[in-house]
C-alpha cells in the first residue's frame, strides 16, 4: 500500500467574456475496493450552483452553473489516496457488464486493427487476462509514445495506422483488441505518480474481477495509480464538459501532481 497526496488543477482562459456557463466535472477520485480517498477538497470558480452526483457508470461528478460574465474558469482538487488495498474490483457489482464487450466509435476496428489481431493465436484454455497481457506486451513493443501526433478525436484505428500516440491511443487500441475477443473492457482516467497530465489505462474483466492494465507503461496497475473514472471509452470519461453563452475561443491548462506521503516512524 501507498499513501499518496494528489493535486489536480485545470484552468480555462477565454479570449472574451462568457456567461451562463453550464459544466460537468469528472476530475476527482472516489473510494472503491482498490483505493481509499480522504481529505478531498474541491474548489470551482466561478460558480453560482454546484451539485454532487454520480453518472450512469458510477463515476463521481459535479454539475454546475456560473451565471455571470467571466473570462476564466478554474478547478482545484486536492486529497489523499491510500492505494493498493486490493488488486482488483469485483465485477459482479457492475450492472450491464456486457456493454463493455461492444466496440464504440473510438474503438471500432478497421482493416489495420483487424490485420494486427491476426498475429495472436490462443489455446482453448487461455484466459481473458492472459490474452490482455499478451496484447499489452505486444502493443508496448509495436506502438510508440509521442505527443502531438494525435488528438482527443483520434480513433484506435487511426492511431494504429500512425504507429504512435499517447495514453488515450494505447488504451483505445487495447480496448479494440480485447473487445474483438469478446472480453469486457473499459477505459479508465486517473492520475499517476509524478507531475504532468492525467493518465489513461484499461480495465479488463476476467474471472469476475476487473483487473487494471496500463498499456502505455506495460504494467499491471499498482500503488502508483489513482483512478478517477471509467467508461466505454474517452467520451464517457471527459474531465470537463461545458456550454456557455458568448463568442470566445478558449485555452486549457492542466497540471497534475501525485506524491507519496512518507510517514514518520
Amino acid at each position: 500500500m501507498k499513501q499518496l497526496h494528489f493535486e489536480y488543477d485545470m484552468t480555462l482562459a477565454f479570449d472574451s467574456l462568457v456567461e451562463k456557463h453550464r459544466f460537468t466535472l469528472k476530475c476527482f477520485p472516489h473510494t472503491d475496493e482498490r483505493q481509499e480517498i480522504s481529505q478531498l477538497h474541491v474548489e470551482v470558480f466561478p460558480n453560482e450552483f454546484l451539485c454532487n452526483a454520480q453518472d450512469s457508470f458510477g463515476n463521481s461528478c459535479i454539475y454546475g452553473y456560473a451565471e455571470g460574465q467571466h473570462d476564466h474558469f478554474s478547478v482545484h482538487v486536492t486529497g489523499h489516496a491510500k492505494t493498493g488495498l486490493a488488486s482488483y474490483e469485483t465485477a459482479e457489482d457492475i450492472p450491464n457488464i456486457s456493454m463493455y464487450k461492444y466496440q464504440t466509435p473510438y474503438t471500432k476496428p478497421g482493416d489495420c486493427l483487424k490485420a494486427y489481431r491476426q498475429q495472436f493465436a490462443w489455446k482453448e484454455e487461455t484466459t481473458a487476462l492472459d490474452k490482455a497481457l499478451v496484447f499489452m506486451k505486444q502493443l508496448y513493443q509495436d506502438f510508440h509514445y509521442e505527443q502531438g501526433v494525435t488528438n482527443i478525436s483520434t480513433t484506435a484505428e487511426e492511431a494504429l495506422v500512425l504507429g504512435k500516440g499517447v495514453c488515450q491511443d494505447y488504451s483505445h487500441i487495447m480496448l479494440s483488441l480485447c473487445r474483438m475477443e469478446r472480453i469486457p473492457s473499459r477505459y479508465v482516467v486517473g492520475m499517476l505518480m509524478g507531475e504532468g497530465l492525467s493518465h489513461a489505462w484499461v480495465e479488463i474483466c476476467s474471472g469476475g474481477r476487473w483487473i487494471a492494465l496500463d498499456p502505455t507503461n506495460n504494467l499491471v496497475v499498482d500503488t502508483q495509480h489513482i483512478k478517477i473514472s471509467s467508461g466505454r471509452d474517452y467520451q464517457d470519461c471527459i474531465i470537463n464538459q461545458g456550454v456557455f453563452t458568448g463568442f470566445a475561443s478558449q485555452t486549457q491548462e492542466i497540471q497534475v501532481s501525485v506524491k507519496e506521503i512518507i510517514l514518520k516512524p
